[in-house]
Parts: structure tokens; C-alpha cells; sequence
């Protein structure tokens, strides 16, 4: 019987510990050169072949004074080592399994109560200086945990004696330590990329959802973004957000993300801190976020902690590569549409590095050939051209173990352009379109420990966003001599500029081992220029002069915004932990001071090992907003401020969910949220592209959201296989007064939503990817009528007028697709990996609906007609690893 309660202990064990038989597990001694119970242990198995299998609970790290083992049998050894010090064991093969008697247990307790503590503080990287974010610091001794921040520094509070502190992150082997804690330490970690599993060691992971505090949060490694489906060759990052629970992805092939029913204005990107407008390439097909150089994203959908504020929806916070402190690697990407390049490496060998990265498309290079051939022989011309790239550059410098500066370059850029000249005899009609749109960023910043418990990250930022769409439309004839008589010529220009300059101090503070205190100020100078200009003249005979039509409006606003945050993690007892905290924002615009608080806090009920439920409120307040009179981010929408008139967007929202996890290879959630929103806006009747610069806010009525649903994700891992499937059940509502008297459903109101993917690696050199997408259809405004009216009196001829009940109240077909994708890797003649990507979009091509048309038929009955446009796309490229 004793035999099965032993293998019981194996299974259920919290930690447990299987070593290779070629080697043992690694535990390095900090402050300390005794003889312990534990390095014995090392020593009989490198001597025996053994194995110790363990609840992490015991304290193995007391000295031991005993006789000499090196020359006892296993058996004696064994007694001699655990025979005195309450720890009893049992050999199963060559498996020694230790137990706790009430001893052992009392030894444990002894040291949670002492009082003294000492604190253990450094940074943690990977082989080539790289900081790991997250990475998890968990005391085997006294079970308490930490995680590592944004930039690899962590600390955490340990009582007065020996505690074995181990370091663990997902890619990487866990490091282990035994550390005296007899005064404050500071200890850097260097983890090695797993390439083969040696061990396994089931241990707590402080990211889990199970054991985080807040709500609503997702965190992605760019392992995760860059072996998921590759549109045309590209890792996308929005798409891949796009896929958990609670975000809507709009319109189809387009990177739309609509998040618990805000608009795609709600969401904040950062980049290394700094906020980015424009981020999407080619109208929305791609994201501007290029993965090669993406190290973690962690994305909040609720329970926002008070750090972050400017937005009502989400918050990407999307931090880059420093860059390697050893050697020069680089990556290398060709595709059907674009290129990539990234290269890191070290300036001074462990001190400075660089990390810069580049993409850009070719498709202006491919359509130059198509525009060439279209045109060969014909006297109408016709040019389209399209490119985009982004750049990154990051330089990092350790100027010690407690001070690092860095500073960091983006830039983004589209341009688009469609040239069409027609002629007809003399007549020539030449038509100009032109867009352009991007953004300008540089960051220079401090990460410094100022002492063993407090740590500040300081930043300076400027950012320029711009947009440009302009148009001309000429009509002439050709005369004798080489001139021309114009008959017409208009010209339209629709520009915006935002210009933001910011300083940023944030400061970590962690004064126990059961609180950590957040607390910062930002101030924002916002400059705002949006211009539009319109331009029409008309030409008739020469002898009568000509008819001219000149408007132009350009505005010049600027806004000033400060925020003072303060927020405190706290764990009150070991069931329950807390995140409380605020910001207060001052929002000065034209002579007037918008003053907005917004608390938050969320609580965590640890109700079990593997479980826990979570709730959360949360109060953001937003006061920028983005104009846009079509769901496709155009460079004709342009960014606004709260003005006089128009007050920043308010949204509460609470959240609530359990969370569970009744395996190490099952994760499981169910979560529910409700969200209300007030001083959202919308053009009240304007359908052009853009209206006057300087009567915008005209155009726009003042309304109110609401949404609410619940959402369900379950996640399941092994070595190499990933399933993960979310569900979605979901309402969005629109209060607009001036457009319609009730609630009526948005127009991204998509009830139901399943989103299920699959990954597996067959192994190291195959590896398949695919998922699978269902959502309601997104909504329209649709006729129930129409009604007569003539157009003169007494003409017999009638027109019809459509008869509209509320908007939005139409639901397009359902939207589903698959994406596959593989990735095979080899190792080319010079030793450098190489990978070759295939996937397809829309793999069993269903045409899904983009737009519908409606007409009266014969029988004065409505036809609704769905177009659909998107076929299967295939994709294919090759990355070099250098």
C-alpha cells in the first residue's frame, strides 16, 4: 500500500522534479560555501544514478555535518543523509521519493514567521543580454513568486536564511539557486534557449491567468505572432489579437479590431511607451507592427491597471528587441509582397547594442510591368502605385547593473497613387488621386534601480502622425501649337498633422514581499492641423472669362494633457490579492480644463490551487478622437481633441470570470463583462471623405454605447501540440439622439463568434498551422419600404424615396473562413537555418459578404444582393536566420 501512496505523491505533487540520468539538476549556492543536505544530494546521484523526487515544501537547504558519503552504500548513505532531519524516503528502482513528516513541516513553518527579511533584486536575459519580460521568480522555500518587468528587472522579499529561488520562462531552461538571505542581495540570471527537454519541472507560473490579478489580459512572445498564419507572407500582429474572445475584426481582409464594442479610435497601440496613430498598411491588409523585432505584447481588453490611460477599449503594449550584447544575428524574409530585414548585435561586447529592422513591399515594382503592357499601344494612359515600409532602430546601453539608456527610432509610410488620362480626339481628361500616410517616432530612455526595492523608468517622446489625400480632376483641349483650352479643373486636398512631444517617469516599488506599488506622471503637449481645400474652375469661351471656386480652412489647435497615476498590487492573505488604484488627467484645450479621475481595482479569490475567480472596474477616460466617415481607416480621417463643445469619451466597465486550470496542459476561462460609454461621436449626415477643417465639429452628434457578453477560452499544450478555442456571445448598442430617438445595434454588433486554431510540430523541421473563424454577420442600414412622390406638380413622372425604421437593422450572412499554413526549416550549406513558409487564406475560398446592393424588382419587392470579393489567397515565403 505504501508503494501506490509513494506513485500517488509523484502525481500529485505541486513541484516535482524528474533529472536526467545524464546529468543532475542544476542548483547553484549564492553567499554560501557549506556543505547541505541538498548538495549531497547532487553528489549521490552523479555517484549512484539516482533520482530524488520531491514536494518543493521540503527544506533541503540546511547544512550537513554528517560523516563522509562517498564511500557508503546507497542505503546507508541514504539513512545517514535523511535519517536525523524528519524527512523520510523510499527507493522505487532507481527513484528516491522523499517525504515530509510533521518534523519537516514545522521547519517550513519556522521560517514564514521570522521576521527579518532581506531583499533579492537583479535583472534577467537570455544568452545574449536580451531581457526576458515576464519570466517567472518563484522561492520553492516559502512558495512566494514574482514576475520579471518590461525590462528583465525583478525583486522580490525573502525571509532571513537559505531559499532555493528558481527562474523559469516559456523557450527557455529554468535556472535554480540556493541563496543565504542574510542581507540584501542583487543576482542576474541568464537563461539558455531550450533546444531539448533534460527535465521536467512542474512549477508555478505567476503569468498564468489562474494566478494574475487583472482581468481581460493576453500576453504574446513573437514566437507566438511569428508561427501563426503569415498573410502574403507577412506575421501580422493585429490578426493575431484579432482572434482571442471580445475583439471583432470588421470587414473582411482588413485589419480593423473592434474591442467590447468601442470603435477602432478606442484602442491604444504603444510601442516601447510611445503611442502610435497610423497603424495599418494598405488600407488595413497589414499591420504596422513588423514581428522580427517584437520581443512581448501584452494586451488588456478589461481590467486596465492605472498605468495606462488615454483610451477607452484597449491597450497593446508592444515592447521591441534590445538587441544582441555578443554576437551579430540577423534575419532575412522574402514574400510575395514585401521584404524583410533585421539585424542585432553588440557595439561594446556586453554593454551596447543595436537592433535595427526593415520592410518594405515591392508591389509598385510588380504593377509598373502590368501598367506597361495596359498601356502599350494605346493613347490613355493609366499608373497605379502603391508602397509601405516601416524601419526600426534601437540602440541600448548598460552603463551598469543598476542603470540602463536606450533609445529608439519608428518610421512608417504609405503612398498611394492612380493616375488615369483619357483621350478622345482633342479632348484629354486626366485624372490625379494621391494618398499618403505614416508616422515618426523617437523615444530616448532610463531604466534605473535607485534601490533595492525601487526602480524608475523614465522616457522622452516625440511622435508625428500625418495623413494626405489629394485629388484632380482636369478637363482640356488640345490647340494648335502644343497649348491646351481647359474646359474644367478641380482639385480637392483633405490634410492632418499631429504632432505630440511627451515626458514620461514611472516609478516600481516594491517595499514588501505582498506589495507592489506603481506610481508615475506623463505630461503630453498635442498639436493638432487638419486642412482641407477644395478648389473648381470653369472655362467656357475664352472671350467670357471663366467661373472660379476657391475654399480653403486650416485649423491649428493644441491641447495639453497631464496624468498622475498610482496604483498598488497587493496580496492580502493567500486567497485573496488585490490591484487598486487611480489616475487623474488634466486635459487644457482653448482656454478650458477637462479634469477626469478614473479609478480602478480588481480582486483575485484564489479558490483553489488550479482555480480562481476574478473581478474587476474599471474607469477610462479618452480625449482624442478620430473622425471617420467609412469603417477603412483612410488617410481622410484625422485625429481631434476635445474641444468646448465636444467632451472627452467616458466608458465604465466591469468584468468577472473563473479561471481554472485541471491540468499543466489545460487552461480553461469563462469571463463576463458589461460596458457603458458615453460622449462617443459620429458624423450626424456628412457622406463625403472629409468635411471643413474648420466645421468638423459640426457634423458630429454626441451619443452613448453599451455592451456586454461573455466570453469562453480554453487552451490545450504538449510538446508539440497547441489547440486554443474562444467563444464569444455578445451585444453592442449605439445611443446617437440626433440620428435615431432609442438604442440601436452596432453596425460590428456580431452576436456569436468561434475562433479556433491549431498548431503542431511534427517535428524540428515540419510544423503546421491552422484556424478556423465563424461570427455573426456585421450590420447595415436596410429599406422595410418606399413610398411615392412626384417630382414637379403635375408631372406625370414619380420617383421612389426608401423608408428607413432605425439603423443597423439588417444582419449580413455569417462570416467563416480557414487559414493553413506550414513552416518546413533547414539547415543550409554554411550552417544557417532557413525556413520556408506556405499557407492559404481562405483555404476553402467562401466568398464572404463585404457589401450588399438593394433594388426594387418588377414586382415592387426588395432584392438584396451580397457581393463577396475575396477568394483563397495563397502565400509563400523564405526566411533566412544568419
Amino acid at each position: 500500500m505504501k508503494t501506490y501512496s509513494y506513485l500517488f505523491l509523484i502525481l500529485t505533487t505541486l513541484f516535482v522534479v524528474y533529472p536526467s540520468s545524464k546529468a543532475a539538476p542544476t542548483y547553484r549556492e549564492i553567499s554560501t560555501a557549506k556543505r547541505t543536505v541538498l548538495t549531497e544530494m547532487q553528489r549521490l546521484q552523479k555517484q549512484h544514478g539516482i533520482h530524488f523526487v520531491y514536494d518543493s515544501a521540503l527544506r533541503l537547504d540546511m547544512p550537513y555535518t554528517g560523516t563522509d558519503l562517498s564511500h557508503l552504500p546507497i542505503d546507508k548513505a541514504l539513512n545517514a543523509l535523511f535519517g536525523h532531519i524528519g524527512i523520510e524516503y523510499k527507493m522505487h528502482n532507481r527513484n528516491v521519493m522523499l517525504r515530509q513528516t510533521t518534523a519537516s513541516v514545522q521547519q517550513t513553518t519556522e521560517i514564514k514567521e521570522r521576521k527579518t527579511t532581506f531583499t533579492i533584486n537583479g535583472r534577467i536575459t537570455d544568452t545574449h543580454g536580451e531581457p526576458i519580460v515576464n519570466a517567472t521568480v518563484f522561492d520553492l522555500t516559502s512558495k512566494d513568486g514574482t514576475l520579471s518587468d518590461g525590462r528583465g528587472r525583478y525583486i522580490m522579499h525573502l525571509a532571513e536564511g537559505h531559499h532555493v529561488v528558481r527562474v523559469s520562462s516559456i523557450g527557455c531552461d529554468a535556472d535554480t539557486i540556493v541563496v543565504n538571505m542574510h542581507s540584501d542581495i542583487s543576482h542576474n540570471f541568464r537563461l539558455k534557449q531550450a533546444v531539448e527537454l533534460k527535465e521536467v519541472v512542474v512549477t508555478e507560473d505567476m503569468n498564468s491567468p489562474v494566478l494574475t490579478t487583472q482581468t481581460g489580459k493576453r500576453t504574446f512572445t513573437s514566437k507566438d505572432i511569428n508561427n501563426g498564419f503569415a498573410l502574403l507572407s507577412s506575421p501580422d500582429l493585429v490578426k493575431t489579437i484579432q482572434r482571442i474572445s471580445g475583439v471583432t475584426s470588421g470587414v473582411d481582409f482588413v485589419s480593423g479590431m473592434y474591442v467590447h464594442g468601442g470603435g477602432s479610435d478606442e484602442n491604444l497601440f504603444l510601442l516601447d511607451g510611445t503611442p502610435l496613430y497610423q497603424t495599418n498598411h494598405s488600407l488595413g491588409l497589414f499591420s504596422a507592427f513588423n514581428s522580427d523585432i517584437i520581443k512581448n505584447v501584452d494586451f488588456y481588453k478589461s481590467g486596465f491597471p492605472a498605468r495606462y490611460s488615454g483610451r477607452v477599449s484597449s491597450i497593446t503594449d508592444v515592447r521591441t528587441h534590445d538587441g544582441n550584447m555578443e554576437q551579430v544575428h540577423g534575419t532575412a524574409s522574402l514574400g510575395l509582397l514585401d521584404g524583410r530585414i533585421q539585424v542585432e548585435g553588440p557595439i561594446s561586447k556586453n554593454r551596447t547594442s543595436f537592433n535595427v529592422s526593415l520592410r518594405r513591399s515591392w508591389i509598385d515594382l510588380l504593377l509598373r510591368p502590368v501598367c506597361a503592357i495596359a498601356n502599350k499601344g494605346s493613347d490613355d494612359k493609366y499608373t497605379l502605385g502603391y508602397v509601405f515600409h516601416d524601419f526600426n532602430a534601437k540602440l541600448t546601453h548598460h552603463i551598469n547593473n543598476k542603470a540602463t539608456i536606450w533609445t529608439s527610432v519608428y518610421s512608417g509610410y504609405d503612398s498611394y497613387r492612380v493616375d488615369d488620362k483619357s483621350m478622345l480626339g482633342d479632348n484629354v481628361n486626366d485624372t490625379e488621386n494621391r494618398m499618403t500616410w505614416g508616422n515618426l517616432s523617437g523615444t530616448i530612455g532610463g531604466d534605473f534601480m535607485l534601490s533595492p526595492t525601487m526602480s524608475m523608468a523614465s522616457m522622452l517622446t516625440a511622435t508625428y502622425s500625418h495623413s494626405r489625400q489629394k485629388y484632380s480632376e482636369e478637363d482640356y483641349e488640345i490647340v494648335d501649337k502644343g497649348g491646351h483650352l481647359r474646359n474644367y479643373l478641380d482639385t480637392r486636398l483633405n490634410s492632418t498633422e499631429m504632432i505630440d512631444v511627451a515626458a514620461h517617469a514611472n516609478f516600481s516599488w516594491q517595499p514588501t514581499d505582498r506589495q507592489h506599488i506603481h506610481f508615475g506622471i506623463a505630461f503630453t503637449r498635442h498639436q493638432f492641423r487638419p486642412q482641407t481645400k477644395r478648389q473648381a474652375f470653369y472655362y467656357g469661351d475664352p472671350q467670357e472669362g471663366c467661373d472660379t471656386t476657391d475654399i480653403r480652412s486650416r485649423v491649428n489647435i493644441v491641447s495639453h494633457e497631464a496624468v498622475v497615476y498610482a496604483e498598488d498590487e497587493m496580496r492580502i492573505n493567500k486567497y485573496l490579492s488585490a490591484n487598486i488604484g487611480t489616475s487623474f488627467t488634466a486635459t487644457m484645450v482653448n482656454g478650458r480644463t477637462y479634469l477626469m479621475l478614473d479609478p480602478r481595482f480588481a480582486f483575485k479569490w484564489q479558490l483553489a490551487n488550479s482555480t480562481s475567480f476574478k473581478m474587476s472596474y474599471t474607469h477610462m477616460s479618452q480625449s482624442i478622437h478620430r473622425m471617420a466617415s467609412s469603417f477603412l481607416e483612410l488617410p481622410t480621417d484625422f485625429w481631434v481633441p476635445t474641444t468646448n463643445e465636444i467632451k472627452p469619451t467616458m466608458s465604465h466597465q466591469i468584468a468577472a470570470g473563473i479561471y481554472t486550470q485541471p491540468s499543466t496542459h489545460l487552461t480553461l476561462s469563462l469571463e463576463a463583462y458589461y460596458k457603458l460609454s458615453s460622449h462617443l461621436l459620429q458624423y450626424r449626415h456628412w457622406m463625403g471623405f472629409q468635411p471643413s477643417a474648420a466645421t468638423w465639429n459640426r457634423d458630429v452628434a454626441d451619443g452613448k454605447g453599451k455592451s456586454y457578453g461573455m466570453e469562453a477560452d480554453a487552451t490545450y499544450t504538449t510538446g508539440s501540440t497547441t489547440m486554443s478555442m474562444a467563444y464569444t456571445l455578445s451585444w453592442s448598442k449605439r445611443l446617437f439622439k440626433d440620428i435615431y430617438p432609442t438604442w440601436f445595434d452596432d453596425q460590428f454588433d456580431n452576436r456569436h463568434k468561434i475562433n479556433i486554431s491549431l498548431s503542431h510540430d511534427f517535428s524540428q523541421r515540419i510544423s503546421l498551422y491552422a484556424a478556423w473563424t465563424l461570427h455573426s454577420g456585421n450590420r447595415v442600414t436596410m429599406p422595410v419600404g418606399y413610398t411615392i412622390q412626384p417630382n414637379i406638380p403635375g408631372d406625370n413622372k414619380y420617383s421612389y424615396d426608401y423608408i428607413f425604421d432605425r439603423p443597423n437593422n439588417f444582419s449580413l450572412p455569417a462570416y467563416h473562413r480557414m487559414d493553413i499554413g506550414a513552416n518546413f526549416r533547414h539547415t543550409t550549406r554554411h550552417g544557417k537555418e532557413g525556413i520556408w513558409n506556405v499557407s492559404l487564406y481562405n483555404a476553402y475560398c467562401h466568398l464572404n459578404t463585404m457589401y450588399v446592393k438593394v433594388r426594387l424588382d418588377d414586382n415592387n419587392k426588395f432584392q438584396i444582393k451580397s457581393h463577396g470579393y475575396i477568394p483563397i489567397i495563397p502565400s509563400v515565403s523564405y526566411t533566412l536566420k544568419f
